[in-house]
């Protein structure tokens, strides 16, 4: 066993004392009007020390995790942003059937059961908007990774990074970040086969990166929005890919619920 080292100003401070310690069995010493072992007290400091990095370490992984949400989203419509989850309104029967299952899923999400969530319906009803205001609150537990990833500029992003060498936006960028947060939505999904009404089936290298995170995340919650029914996503993608994303499904469907962009606009 090494000798103890001790700082020569703590030294000073500290007399030998007649007991001797138990559990290192050598000479306690006076400190402070108590008699103490020297190596206890350093091995108890270091636990200390190792606690206290510890606890830095949570802090500052908490804050990464926090942090992923607003400064790694990939979102296309920047009024998305804006969503809140108090900020929520319904404007119709089942606009507001669709809220509350919204409420019900944060709910279970918040309890830690692990489901996918799908929102169909057509442009402009709340879908988007609905889906980053869920991720907002989850992320606000600071206890939950959250990720919100337009489909379509996360396609462009990868097929920039072909030509620009510089760019961190690669295939395997979107599948490693994709695949290790607690909640993800992929936003729009089947706009960035170019048109929604064409059939067009998506491509290989689609099919591919698709397939990549949706393999990963199959223990995982996804939140998928689309303006596609269930029918064309089947025939638009290959089987395993909706498989997954369809895994212990909630549907929240908008057939009813008109465009609210549109409602907006002044005429």
């Amino acid at each position: 066993m090494e000798p103890l080292k001790l700082p020569n100003s703590l030294l000073k401070r500290m007399e030998f004392h007649s007991e001797t310690c138990e559990i290192h069995g050598i000479q306690k010493m006076t400190y402070q009007g108590q008699a103490v072992c020297p190596r206890c007290e350093v091995e108890e400091d270091t636990k200390k020390l190792e606690r206290d990095i510890t606890e830095e370490y949570y802090i500052q992984e908490q804050k990464r995790q926090y942090n992923i949400f607003y400064k790694q989203s990939i979102v296309s419509d920047q009024s998305v942003l804006e969503a809140d989850i108090h900020k929520l309104t319904a404007q119709d029967g089942e606009d507001r059937k669709n809220l509350n299952t919204a409420f019900e899923v944060l709910k279970a999400y918040k309890k830690g059961n692990v489901f996918n969530l799908v929102f169909q319906g057509v442009q402009g009803v709340g879908k988007s908007y609905t889906s980053y205001a869920l991720l907002r609150e989850l992320n606000e537990s600071r206890k939950l990774s959250c990720l919100y990833i337009s489909v379509d500029e996360m396609v462009r992003l990868i097929k920039d990074s072909f030509s620009n060498k510089e760019s961190r936006y690669t295939e395997q960028y979107f599948v490693d970040l994709c695949s290790r947060v607690d909640f993800l939505t992929l936003d729009d999904l089947g706009a960035e086969t170019g048109a929604m009404d064409s059939g067009k089936r998506a491509s290989d290298f689609i099919h591919r990166v698709l397939y990549g995170i949706t393999n990963a995340r199959q223990n995982k919650s996804t939140i998928t929005t689309t303006n596609l029914r269930s029918e064309d996503l089947y025939n638009m993608y290959d089987k395993k890919i909706i498989s997954r994303l369809f895994r212990k499904p909630k549907f929240i469907i908008y057939k009813e619920t008109k465009d609210k962009r549109i409602n907006q606009m002044p005429f």
